[in-house]
């Protein structure tokens, strides 16, 4: 098995490939690489083209998130209105879409409808000119190149070896060092595939198809819908996968990971991360655990985030807050020295008689006693420490009645990670 992003080998790759939407790729390489811009995503004969979403190099390891495309479906485009008394193109409207977030639309897939003589398009991710217009009508293709219309439907390339499906659930796996044909709309034992992922690991390659949860007779179908109608909320019930797609302040919009699942797209989604005074800022392109609180799919939020070893388990920003005190252990009791903060060195006494500077910090331990010509001392800045000795006991004690002088200094070299107010 053989995974690149840009010609570097990968150590890991995952690609999510949708029936509809943008497909995603999440790609780790040994060393530290900074990549920005086009991306290409290789996996044995399979070639996606887009753009690293975010990611970075950490602790000898680099981790990116690539979106197919430009990356510019998840913008925030600006309002714009449309009237033609003909009637408004839904071409025309897609282009500008397209036109105003950087993406492009092959333009033999564009439709032919007319929605009105007029068409009003909101400020919004410019994705939603597309949900509105074709609804799960569209995707990115492997080549980064948008379509309008339903991904074609494919037979299971010979050779491909499959577990047992589960039509329950709708998802089976499959083992092949072929995946190029291994898409969504592929049929594996009547399961239409809705969502692909492609898993490329030190232990080799796996491929999971998954499709629309079925049931297997007539009988089971007509329980399902009873089911649906006693209990319509039960798919609020549990924690669903999502992908973190824009953020605004501490809120984020979010899409699910596979569009199978039939869970909603969500926009301005809170986090409830389960631990009082914390919050932190997912990457874009992470992953995050999403419930709804009391099933309710009105009061969506943010409730987990990626395992320890998910690209997405390091935030960009993590806040810590507490009314009276924070402790980094369980018996901590010293305080943290900020960047800026004053700090003193010690206290200092002169004897002009002997020309000795004397220096008492009595939390430091026994006096110590620094010797330099006197004339060198004209103000608290000109004392330089030198090799002078140390002795248990000074033989010259500070001078009768000479208050002592505090040296100070700041702190002009701090942890760049941590940070307080």
């Amino acid at each position: 098995m053989t995974a690149t992003l840009n010609s570097i080998l990968a150590t890991t790759a995952r690609v999510y490939l949708p029936a509809w939407g943008v497909w995603y790729a999440e790609v780790d390489l040994d060393g530290e690489h900074t990549l920005t811009g086009a991306a290409t995503v290789e996996i044995a004969d399979l070639t996606l083209r887009g753009t690293i979403l975010s990611g970075g190099p950490e602790n000898g390891r680099s981790h990116f998130r690539v979106v197919g495309g430009k990356g510019g479906w998840g913008q925030t485009i600006a309002a714009k209105g449309y009237a033609n008394d003909a009637g408004v193109k839904a071409s025309t409207v897609l282009l500008d879409a397209a036109d105003a977030c950087g993406e492009t639309i092959l333009a033999s897939t564009l439709p032919t409808t007319r929605p009105g003589p007029s068409w009003a398009r909101p400020e919004a991710r410019a994705r939603a000119v597309l949900e509105l217009l074709v609804p799960r009508g569209w995707y990115v293709g492997e080549d980064g190149i948008t379509r309008i219309g339903a991904r074609a439907a494919g037979e299971l390339p010979a050779g491909v070896t499959h577990g047992p499906v589960d039509h329950a659930r709708g998802c089976v796996e499959l083992a092949s060092e072929s995946i190029a044909t291994i898409l969504p709309g592929v049929v594996v034992d009547g399961l239409t595939a809705v969502d692909v992922l492609h898993e490329a690991t030190p232990a080799g390659l796996r491929s999971t198809v998954h499709g629309a949860r079925g049931a297997s007779s007539r009988a089971l179908q007509g329980f399902r819908a009873i089911v649906d109608q006693l209990d319509p909320d039960r798919a609020f019930r549990g924690q669903s996968e999502y992908r973190v797609t824009s953020r605004s302040g501490d809120r984020v919009g979010l899409e699910p990971v596979r569009v199978s699942t039939g869970m909603p797209e969500l926009t301005r989604v809170v986090a409830r991360p389960g631990l009082p005074g914390c919050k932190g800022g997912a990457a874009i392109g992470s992953r995050v655990l999403v419930a709804f609180a009391d099933s309710s799919p009105a009061r969506p939020y943010v409730c987990g985030y990626e395992d320890a070893d998910g690209a997405g388990f390091v935030p960009t920003t993590l806040v810590l807050d507490a009314s009276s005190s924070i402790k980094l252990g369980a018996d901590a009791t010293k305080g943290v020295a900020r960047d800026g903060d004053d700090v003193c060195l010690g206290y200092f006494c002169a004897d002009s008689t002997t020309n000795t500077i004397y220096r008492s910090p009595p939390e430091l331990g026994p006096l110590l006693t620094v010797y330099l010509p006197w004339w060198k001392v004209t103000a608290v800045a000109d004392v330089q420490w030198c090799t002078a000795t140390n002795p248990a006991t000074p033989t010259v004690p500070p001078p009768p009645g000479t208050p002592g002088t505090a040296l100070m200094g700041i702190i002009n070299e701090a942890s760049g990670l941590v940070k307080c107010e």
